[in-house]
């Protein structure tokens, strides 16, 4: 692949984050070929095994962590990156296993601001408690940032992260807002076909349960079944592969203010 032009790209300098959304997008379509090439064998296993995504993610992240190096992305293979993947793999499955721990926290926090609708105003704490919550999610989302796209070690992943997580508190608000609406956008349309299958499983259901003759062809419902899942499957990784790239030159932008002193040790 060129390594000048348009392809050469700084992830550590200073940009909005509208800057980091466009341009990682743009990054990352224009790759999107070489990428798939590279990512096709975890993409297919996280379809038929959907916990093999971890592997979904070394593959990406010891990518991105080699275009940070280089400033460009290589003509990656698994075997040129095996070494890259060996070696990022710890701290892959620690910010996955921090995001997995994450979830029935923020599943408490959603459900504290729901008490005083629910129960009455008396319980108004757990608007106090959710917004707690809501709030440590911004810096948590950066330690786990730098986890994943250097090797700071630990202990300064997570103070620095906390320390750029409420300094540029608006502006990864911001950030994470817009990218995640623009991913649940495009997930939904890549989930049609497959809301339009289940839609017809329910009506053929129903129709049988009331005693109606289905004439369906079995083998070719079931097909169309799993092809619909395959699509939103690839269109969810494909989406994630992209934003990816987005949330990379935010990171970059962000560490762009840690001292050299500290990057030194990454």
């Amino acid at each position: 692949m060129e390594t000048t032009g348009d392809n050469l790209i700084q992830v550590k300098k200073e940009r909005s984050y509208i800057s980091c959304l466009v341009n990682g997008w743009s990054y990352g379509f224009k790759h999107l070929g070489m990428l798939l090439r590279y990512m096709w064998p975890s993409i297919v296993m996280s379809m038929v095994l959907p916990f093999t995504i971890f592997f979904f993610y070394i593959q990406l992240d010891a990518l991105l962590r080699k275009w940070i190096e280089l400033g460009y992305l290589p003509n990656a293979t698994i075997k040129s990156m095996r070494p890259e993947m060996q070696k990022c793999a710890p701290r892959t499955a620690l910010t996955i296993l921090l995001g997995v721990l994450l979830i029935p926290v923020v599943a408490a926090g959603l459900g504290c601001l729901l008490l005083p609708f629910i129960l009455g105003w008396k319980y108004l704490w757990g608007v106090l408690i959710f917004l707690i919550v809501f709030i440590l999610l911004f810096p948590m989302t950066v330690a786990e940032m730098q986890i994943r796209f250097s090797y700071t070690p630990l202990k300064e992943c997570f103070r620095s992260g906390f320390r750029l997580g409420f300094k540029n508190f608006g502006s990864l608000f911001a950030f994470l807002t817009l990218e995640n609406l623009v991913c649940l956008i495009v997930v939904f349309l890549g989930s049609i076909p497959y809301m339009v299958m289940s839609a017809v499983s329910i009506q053929v259901y129903n129709g049988m349960q009331m005693g109606d003759v289905v004439d369906l062809p079995v083998w070719q419902f079931i097909l169309l079944v799993i092809l619909s899942a395959c699509i939103l499957s690839v269109v969810f990784q494909i989406t994630l592969i992209v934003l990816n790239f987005s949330h990379c030159l935010m990171w970059g932008s962000l560490v762009n203010e840690v001292p050299a002193e500290t990057e030194a040790n990454s």
